[in-house]
């Protein structure tokens, strides 16, 4: 199974369940960043299950016709703003302007850094922010990291002060107890969809189904809930031009 990063600890434990339930099954699970999988599935690597932060990977393996049947959002997740406690007493979103700061985000081409793209939009064109506070963050912006996980536990070590991260991210084992989390306002937020889909070349179609189908019932969607994720969405948030375009499944 080829997973985002932001799924490690939700997906070690859903593995587990599953293979409990299904006595002789063993998951494999890769992580990495969901655009680092995309291609390593487009250059001939072979998985029976993906899933992706966001439809835009999983629509290029669709067009590519790596994809058996229809993939599914399975559930959402959202973003916060995790910090070094050592950076400020009492540390706020506006205080990531501040020069010298030190902050982390992901890759544009991952999924978590073209959303934190856009919600620095969303602030910027927020009354309450700056008129140019996207640039300033961003000029603040001392690594751009390959996935999320890097840049949740680089600010835990406090390799930066501050870093733009998923919900689930932030209370994550080994990482939680070590930075303080920032909440953005609702309406500036963006809700990340995942989609999950069984691959063409799976040798083991009925199993992978079968997953699909476990992630998706009340015992699945607990151990998501368990991590921080939220429910699943009947839509994808689909980041674009500094707004959200919400789009149909595909």
């Amino acid at each position: 199974m080829f997973a985002a990063s932001s799924l490690t600890d939700a997906f070690r434990d859903a593995a587990a369940e599953f293979e409990a339930k299904n006595l002789g099954v063993r998951i494999v699970l890769n992580f990495d960043g969901s655009q680092r999988l995309r291609t390593q599935l487009e250059h001939g690597a072979r998985a029976d299950l993906f899933a992706s932060a966001d439809w835009q990977q999983m629509d290029i393996l669709v067009g590519a016709g790596l994809v058996n049947g229809e993939p599914v959002n399975f559930t959402a997740n959202r973003l916060v703003v995790v910090v070094f406690p050592g950076f400020k007493r009492d540390p706020t979103l506006a205080d990531l302007t501040d020069p010298g700061s030190k902050v982390l985000i992901a890759q544009e081409t991952v999924p978590v850094g073209l959303y934190s793209r856009v919600m620095l939009a969303n602030l910027q064109g927020d009354p309450a922010f700056a008129g140019d506070y996207a640039d300033q963050v961003l000029a603040n912006v001392v690594s751009e990291e390959a996935n999320v996980r890097n840049v949740a536990q680089k600010v835990a070590l406090g390799e930066a002060d501050a870093g733009i991260v998923y919900q689930t991210d932030a209370v994550a084992p080994g990482i939680s107890q070590d930075i303080l989390v920032l909440p953005i306002p609702e309406p500036l937020n963006v809700i990340a969809a995942y989609p999950i889909a069984n691959l063409r070349d799976s040798t083991q179609q009925d199993l992978a189904r079968g997953f699909i189908e476990y992630l998706m019932s009340e015992e699945g969607q607990q151990v998501l809930r368990d991590h921080g994720f939220g429910k699943n969405q009947s839509t994808a948030a689909w980041p674009a031009a500094g707004r959200l375009f919400r789009v149909r499944n595909g």
